[in-house]
């Protein structure tokens, strides 16, 4: 039976370059909030027990599986994970986050099964948002309740941390506080009650280079009006004051990412010339998203970036709990 998995893109409200620590990452202070704009992961799986041909099982989704094996369905064709994407440049092999999780999962936890994946990328890649690590976020999820490991969320953000640092965040799905690399999380209550416009600029950008940039640029020295905003976030999320959420959100990496991407300027004076009551970039970008305090706003924001940026993906969204 084929089962359908979502997972959600995020934002981050604000993002702060504390240092640089001696593991050669960067030590941050971010809020980061899950939106409802979502990767699409469907996925077979073959019981280890189901030795032969896939015919026998009358409730294995045969034409799912035709896009991996051919019509004879050989329970030994293709490995023990297989994944398939709908855009061609990203990877589908060991590169992928998909099965870099699952291959570690299987083998720690000695399941024997084969998975069939077909991801449907609808999250930009290299745009901030965070999707291939939220689809590996939904993989460990999936297989911990699938497969009834029992695991806690302390056990499954262990392992989330061992692939990427935003994927701990997204094990959570909510709006937290992700400090250090990312991994240590404090959840908060999410505040939800406005809409979003996404939109990437059609380029892309890696979060390595970024990060480079931001040292050879002395970018790394908190700042103590960043200090404070980061407090009135706080505030403003706890009292859902979405005027002072807005005034209050910051992204060091921004100035970093803005050399090399400059339509993110124009991307951020559309939105706020059509109503966004402030914009950012999130991530290490180049996305950048705008709040607004009405869905009609949004709409029209959106109309008006699609008019200028035809090859830019902009989506209207809520932020989700």
């Amino acid at each position: 039976m084929k089962r359908v998995l979502k997972a959600p893109a995020k934002i981050n409200i604000c993002l702060r370059v504390n240092g640089k620590r001696e593991d050669g990452y960067h030590d941050l202070t971010m809020i980061m909030q899950a939106i409802s704009l979502f990767d699409v992961i469907e996925l077979e799986i073959v019981n280890k027990n189901n030795l032969g041909k896939f015919k026998l099982f009358s409730k294995i989704d045969f034409e799912f599986l035709k896009q991996f094996i051919d019509e004879k369905y050989d329970y030994n064709q293709g490995e023990q994970v297989n994944l398939k994407c709908n855009h061609n440049f990203v990877p589908a092999d060991d590169r992928n986050l998909i099965v870099k999780v699952v291959k570690y999962m299987f083998l720690k936890y000695n399941i024997e099964d084969k998975i069939y994946i077909y991801l449907k990328k609808m999250i930009p890649t290299g745009g901030g948002l965070g999707g291939g690590s939220s689809d590996a976020a939904a993989m460990i999820l999936f297989i911990n309740k699938y497969y009834k490991l029992k695991l806690s969320i302390e056990e499954m953000v262990e392992i989330a941390a061992k692939f990427g640092s935003d994927i701990p965040f997204f094990i959570y799905e909510s709006e937290c506080v992700c400090e250090g690399r990312g991994e240590k999380i404090t959840k908060l209550k999410s505040y939800n009650d406005y809409n979003l416009v996404i939109a990437t600029p059609n380029v892309r950008v890696s979060t390595k280079e970024i990060f480079s940039k931001v040292d050879d640029n002395n970018h790394d020295i908190v700042k103590s009006d960043e200090v404070l905003s980061y407090n009135n976030l706080l505030c403003a999320i706890k009292m859902k004051d979405l005027k002072l959420l807005s005034d209050n959100i910051f992204n060091d990496l921004e100035r970093v990412t803005v050399l090399d991407v400059p339509s993110i300027v124009e991307f951020k004076k559309i939105m706020k010339d059509n109503g966004a009551l402030n914009s950012m970039m999130s991530g290490s970008g180049p996305t950048v998203f705008g709040i607004f305090d009405t869905y009609d706003k949004a709409q029209c924001c959106k109309d008006a970036l699609k008019n200028i940026y035809k090859d830019a993906f902009v989506y209207t969204c809520r932020p989700i709990n």
